[in-house]
């Protein structure tokens, strides 16, 4: 007579079962922004490169010096020599104001001719006249510059705000219009996490659930996120539905569009029975094999919880001797059961 053949029977074990739907995206930046020069001409130098971080204000790139700098320095000379002019008509002025009080004090005690003291008068008016043209001409000088200094500053690129550049358009030595774009800039500062998942998973989705997320390139740096917008719409030709995550703090090697693999936890069974998943046969109602006066049993159990490698159940005892691996025994076949260690749970 043929012995029974030896299977391997477990216990069930207390501990926590967390179920998460995987899911695999991009990392987006949620602000980002064409920049370029609001003059045309050639590029004469770029300062930064793609995957540089930069600082708000920071030169990333100018023009070759051309007709604007012509202009404002000319403007420049202009407004120096209407200062320097305006300068020598204030001199005169202050000597022709001195000569009218003395001409009016020696017309008073009748020393000089009335007449002397009508040409200091009359001197005065003109020289008046002439400080006041000079004055006049400065004021057109400095609005004239003023006007030119925003141009010139148009033939530089800053960075609108903190943040990467992901993309270089342009290489010295280009022609550029003003509505030619130099860079793309993406701000780090607030992120987001695109995935898609299958529409099936809808019902166990809800806004707020954790998450891991994990770049492939650094599987050993996880870092936290959060699910913060399911849809709203289903992408009905390919049977998905888009889901965005917000970020704690990014990881230092965090770069726009880079691939991240999200594990959001949609359900958790806490201190639960719970076997290995080879343990459970979910087709139809969920059973367990045990082994009762050496032959096997179906029993049926409640799947209160479940991943890829656990499964918390309800409808066994702590002591139930279940077997291991479900799979290629049938129900009333003898067995020799056979205590085999069970696999330990992952840390959480």
């Amino acid at each position: 007579v043929l012995r029974p053949a030896e299977r391997a029977v477990i216990k069930p074990v207390r501990q926590d079962v967390v179920e998460v739907v995987v899911a695999s995206g991009t990392l987006r930046a949620v602000r980002q922004s064409m920049v370029g020069a609001e003059s045309p001409g050639v590029v004469e130098s770029l300062e930064v490169s793609e995957g540089d971080r930069v600082q708000q204000g920071e030169l990333l790139g100018r023009l070759r010096l051309g007709e604007t700098d012509a202009r404002l320095a000319g403007g420049l000379a202009a407004l120096r020599a209407a200062e320097t002019t305006l300068r020598g008509e204030e001199l005169q002025l202050e000597q022709a104001n001195r000569d009218l009080r003395r001409a009016r004090d020696l017309a008073a005690r009748k020393l000089v001719p009335v007449a002397e003291l009508d040409n200091a008068e009359s001197a005065f008016s003109v020289q008046q006249a002439n400080t006041d043209a000079a004055r006049a001409r400065l004021a057109e000088a400095r609005a004239q510059v003023d006007q030119i200094r925003p141009e010139f500053g148009k033939r530089e690129v800053r960075a609108p705000f903190n943040g990467v550049v992901i993309e270089r358009m342009i290489e010295p030595g280009t022609s550029v219009s003003a509505a030619t774009s130099w860079f793309t800039i993406a701000e780090m500062s607030a992120t987001e996490i695109y995935v898609e998942t299958d529409e099936n998973n809808l019902g166990k989705l809800k806004v707020g659930q954790p998450a891991i997320a994990v770049a492939p390139a650094w599987p050993d740096q996880p870092f936290q996120a959060k699910l913060v917008q399911v849809g709203p719409n289903v992408d009905s030709e390919r049977g998905v539905v888009g889901l965005r995550l917000t970020t704690g703090e990014l990881p230092e090697f965090a770069l726009p569009n880079m691939t991240i693999d999200v594990n959001i936890e949609v359900k958790r069974t806490t201190n639960g029975l719970a076997l290995p998943s080879s343990a459970v046969s979910l087709r139809g109602q969920s059973a367990v094999l045990v082994v009762s006066n050496g032959k096997v049993e179906r029993r049926r159990v409640e799947v209160i919880g479940s991943n890829p490698e656990w499964v918390a159940v309800a409808g066994i005892d702590a002591d139930t001797m279940v077997l291991r691996d479900a799979r290629g025994v049938r129900e009333g076949q003898r067995i020799r059961p056979v205590s085999a260690a069970t696999p330990a749970p992952p840390k959480p």
